[in-house]
């Protein structure tokens, strides 16, 4: 017995087979149908059968199973999509983030390095202000041993005007020390006020006249000009006046010859206001902010000459804030300062 077979869809001839199995493999998906005839050893041929058969996908090639890999697939690209938009954005917040740290290390850096060189600036003044005094008594004391080895040695009245120089740079010595000290006592919290109540017009009246013949040896006018006869506050009677010889003295350094310093008390029922105006150089309004921080003395040139250490002003503002006071300036370039205290 012989057999003939063909399966469309794969082949167009008949094959033959001696065997009743018949096997395929590796079938593409898809419909077939297998046509078979029998042989028998006579010759004689069986009418045709056929068998319909169909070859189904595999579940991971599946409509279904495309359409979830789609889905997987949009869902693995948003959310890489969204990752990398995140990551961009930390980037970017990071970037940004650290660009201001370094604007802001920078400024602190240039602020770190402006401070730096106003503290050298005001170590330097302030060395000269000690080098003047101190080389004067040195050639005092040189002049004096020199004259003293003469045969007639040094004359009563030529010792007496050696002495009166070294007494009074001993005194500007002295004075800018103690304002190096009570400068640092203020500043650490441990300088101290003695609180009474005074008459603030006879305080600003007795400060102010000590400087009266130094004022007009210079040929300035002074003026004081109180609105009232007493007005009677709680303060530190020594400080307010050390406030006030500051002021004052500072205005005759930059004053002119034929100028004039005025100073005045206001009554302002609860507080009392003290003026002290001259018509000396003025102050460059950018400097009114610093010129009472010793760090951000406005650099004057000849303040050596002048005397002025530049801790006057900051120990007057001091010692105003611990009174609870305040301390102002108006001035214009060339057209003198006028400074007012509120108490």
């Amino acid at each position: 017995m012989q057999y003939m077979y063909k399966l469309e869809g794969v082949s167009d001839s008949w094959d033959i087979s001696r065997s009743n199995n018949i096997n395929y493999s590796d079938l593409a998906p898809g419909t077939y149908t297998l046509k078979i005839k029998a042989r028998s050893y006579s010759g004689k041929v069986s009418d045709e059968s056929a068998v319909k058969f169909i070859i189904k996908l595999p579940i991971w090639k599946s409509k279904a199973a495309i359409l979830i890999y789609l889905i997987i697939i949009t869902i693995v690209i948003y959310r890489t999509i969204n990752s990398v938009k995140r990551l961009d954005n930390l980037v970017k917040n990071k970037t940004l983030q650290l660009t201001k740290e370094m604007e802001k290390n920078d400024k602190l850096l240039k602020k770190v390095i402006e401070l730096e060189k106003r503290k050298n600036n005001y170590f330097v003044n302030l060395s000269h202000e000690l080098r003047t005094p101190l080389n004067v008594i040195s050639s005092t004391e040189q002049l004096v041993t020199e004259l003293n080895k003469s045969k007639d040695g040094i004359g009563k009245s030529k010792l007496n005007g050696c002495m009166q120089v070294v007494r009074r740079n001993t005194k500007r010595l002295l004075n800018l020390i103690n304002n190096i000290i009570d400068t640092a006592k203020i500043e650490s919290g441990s300088y101290q006020l003695n609180i009474r109540e005074h008459d603030i017009v006879y305080l600003v009246e007795e400060a102010t006249l000590s400087l009266k013949d130094y004022i007009e040896r210079k040929g300035i006018e002074l003026i004081i000009d109180p609105e009232m006869e007493e007005k009677i506050i709680k303060c530190d009677e020594h400080e307010i006046e050390r406030c006030i010889v500051n002021l004052v003295s500072n205005a005759a350094k930059f004053t002119p010859e034929d100028g004039t310093i005025e100073v005045t008390i206001e009554d302002l029922d609860e507080k009392v206001k003290i003026i002290v105006k001259d018509t000396g150089i003025g102050i460059d309004k950018k400097y009114h902010d610093s010129i009472f921080n010793r760090f951000n003395q406005v650099i004057d040139q000849g303040a050596e000459s002048k005397g002025g250490s530049g801790l006057g002003l900051t120990i007057t503002k001091q010692i105003i804030d611990m009174h609870g006071g305040q301390i102002s300036v108006e001035s214009e370039l060339g057209k003198g300062c006028k400074f007012i205290i509120i108490l």
